[in-house]
């Protein structure tokens, strides 16, 4: 599984990528507002994180229709066409903006995925990741591992190319359910990310591990 920090916070996104396990960053227009970015700022953002070792950034279009969805998607991609992602919505005018940025060249991400046939449509339109949200599904009272252990099946019978990138991730336990489920990569909230190497036995075991080495 691959992880990705779910951040605009400069120093957050540093650290997540220190770790040694975190691939890359993904962002959306509320964690820019929360992080007081503006849209001015997003090019810094993109030179911080490939700066601090992130391999992709997939960043979100700010822009309601078509045509300034398609604008917007060719200036993200241009920051840095190796490595950013563009995130369209998963809404009528989002897939047709994602078919014709992917037909240019660029890397899509289909976000605000909540159902298998939308998963089907990223894969129709060529986009490489569709985002959905565990979290969110929870609160709406639906059961989102089964939903998201659907898209992972479905993926695997139509032996498509697009990868389930799961988002609104709460607890290291998610992560162990979606690792078990197949999913292939999730994006975590940086003090999540930071940490899920923490087991209490596994401290107790460095602790005695120290202790012993101080006797050799």
């Amino acid at each position: 599984m691959r992880l990705y920090v779910d951040s605009a916070d400069t120093a957050a996104i540093r650290q997540a990528l220190s770790t040694g396990y975190v691939a890359g960053v993904t962002t959306n227009p509320t964690l820019l507002r929360r992080a007081g970015l503006r849209r001015a700022d997003i090019p810094s953002l993109v030179a911080s994180a490939v700066e601090a070792g992130a391999g992709e950034i997939h960043l979100q279009v700010l822009a309601p229709t078509l045509e300034t969805m398609i604008s917007d998607g060719q200036w993200l991609h241009a920051l840095d066409p190796t490595r950013v992602l563009v995130k369209v919505p998963a809404t009528r005018e989002g897939f047709r903006a994602g078919a014709r940025l992917a037909a240019q060249g660029v890397g899509i991400t289909v976000t605000a995925v909540y159902a298998v046939r939308q998963v089907v449509l990223a894969e129709a339109v060529g986009a490489r990741y569709a985002a959905v949200y565990l979290g969110r599904m929870r609160d709406a009272g639906q059961d989102p591992l089964g939903i998201i252990g659907g898209m992972v099946e479905v993926i695997r019978a139509q032996q498509m190319t697009v990868r389930l990138l799961v988002a609104s991730v709460r607890t290291p336990e998610d992560v162990e359910a979606l690792a078990a489920l197949g999913a292939s990569c999730a994006t975590l909230p940086p003090d999540l990310l930071l940490a899920l190497p923490d087991v209490s036995a596994t401290a107790e075991a460095a602790r005695a591990f120290e202790e012993d080495a101080g006797h050799l």
